[in-house]
């Protein structure tokens, strides 16, 4: 097939020993309404196996396809989109994962909500992918009938539905009214000028195993400035197929952790939290944006709560102790601090949900303050026994205690060697 035009899209399939899901992928793709020559397919195979090159040669002659290859080094699939989208060559990047199976219209759909030009991330509709609570419907007709009928027969049942559907509709399909837009950026339909893909630096490569790869770059995305727009035009089915669901629910939280380090902040703590929750009830996914808002209710209702003298009595001792300054982290530390602290022999580091209380006490903190970041305790950045004491203070008493108030306090004792809180009728 002759390649002499620009393609106006390239879609990038990752890959790994799933040749026959593959192939059904890549059949969908040739079944598109818009010439061959508008867009092109990149495989990024992540150390196959089996037959995938051999699968991804045949299809040469119905669709303009290329082949990245790297070497099996564990489950890398963000370095091999990157390694995909290098060779791309369209303005508009797609990524579709193997299994997935697209409507006729799927590639025209994307370039539509494109053409107008803004910078976003096009999140496409995605039926049947729910790993938790698998679509029984699906069994037998996803074999035998073309996409747009197996849609036609499932569109009422509710587990053939996105698992996004809930928040879409509460907020009209406009993710622009959602303050955390970029959890809904899964990388198994979605599409984005390819500038912008760049501009961000792609994929997070130090992102191994399964999950939270796409989350974050779609924190990037939407930090950077992109929107996030839902198309419902823009659909495909994912297949169902076996996979190894607990070690995922492993690989979700570790990556959730490394996507706080790397992101501090109250609303990748809640991701964190919400994230944990969510697996241990036996899911991947939790109303993280209920949540916040629950959080920016509590946030106003602690406004001006002070926990100074809380403050002054958990640390009174550590005055005038010999040796090193302790180390002493804050959840909950508010505007005001203990004058008593300018003689402590201790160095704080201060935690707070709310960023104006933060920013108050750092701007009158004595020298012992040595640190800052606006968290609610519920998840940190930092290592086991980073701290010798914790002290939490009673701004999380309340609404943030009685929901994640477990979150806080073992948090609290895996970072320090001894944890001060107010007594639980104070909390």
């Amino acid at each position: 097939m002759q390649e002499e035009t620009v393609p106006r899209l390239s879609v990038v399939i990752p890959t790994y020993n799933r040749e026959g899901l593959l192939d059904r992928t890549l059949a969908s793709l040739v079944r598109q309404d818009l010439p061959a020559s508008d867009f092109e397919v990149v495989v990024a195979d992540d150390g196959s196996s089996d037959g995938t090159a051999a699968l991804v040669r045949s299809y040469a002659d119905r669709l303009r396809v290329r082949y990245h290859f790297q070497e099996d080094l564990g489950f890398r699939v963000a370095a091999a989109r990157n390694g995909g989208a290098r060779l791309a060559t369209a303005p508009v990047l797609a990524f579709l994962d193997t299994g997935m199976i697209v409507g006729p219209d799927w590639v025209r759909a994307h370039l539509d909500v494109h053409a107008a030009g803004r910078r976003q991330a096009v999140l496409g509709y995605s039926y049947g992918y729910n790993p938790a609570n698998p679509c029984r419907e699906m069994d037998g007709i996803v074999d035998t009938l073309p996409p747009e009928e197996v849609v036609r027969r499932l569109i009422d049942v509710p587990s053939f539905q996105d698992m996004r559907l809930p928040d879409y509709e509460r907020f009209g399909f406009d993710p622009g009214r959602m303050a955390m837009p970029w959890v809904f950026l899964w990388t198994l339909n979605f599409s984005v000028p390819a500038d912008e893909f760049w501009a961000v630096g792609g994929f997070d490569e130090d992102f191994t195993g399964w999950g939270v790869e796409d989350i974050e770059l779609g924190y990037r995305l939407h930090r950077n400035g992109n929107a996030m727009v839902v198309s419902r035009a823009a659909w495909g089915i994912e297949l169902p197929h076996e996979r190894a669901y607990d070690a995922a629910t492993v690989s979700i939280l570790r990556n959730c952790q490394r996507f706080l380090d790397k992101h501090p902040g109250v609303q990748t703590e809640l991701y964190w939290a919400a994230s944990a929750r969510a697996v241990s009830a036996g899911g991947l996914v939790d109303p993280l944006e209920v949540e916040w808002e629950d959080l920016l209710a509590w946030t106003a209702a602690a406004e001006g709560r002070d926990a100074a003298g809380e403050l002054a009595e958990s640390t009174r001792d550590l005055t005038g102790r010999d040796g090193d300054p302790l180390r002493v982290a804050v959840f909950g530390c508010g505007a005001q601090l203990p004058a008593e602290w300018a003689h402590a022999n201790a160095r704080f580091t201060l935690c707070d949900f709310d960023a104006e209380a933060l920013r108050q006490a750092m701007a009158g903190a004595p020298a012992t303050v040595v640190e800052s970041v606006q968290l609610c305790g519920m998840r940190t950045p930092w290592a086991d026994r980073r701290f010798d004491l914790v002290v939490i203070t009673s701004r999380l008493a309340g609404g943030l205690w009685s929901r994640w108030g477990d979150h806080v306090l073992a948090e609290a004792k895996r970072l320090g060697g001894e944890v001060r809180a107010p007594a639980p009728e104070h909390m």
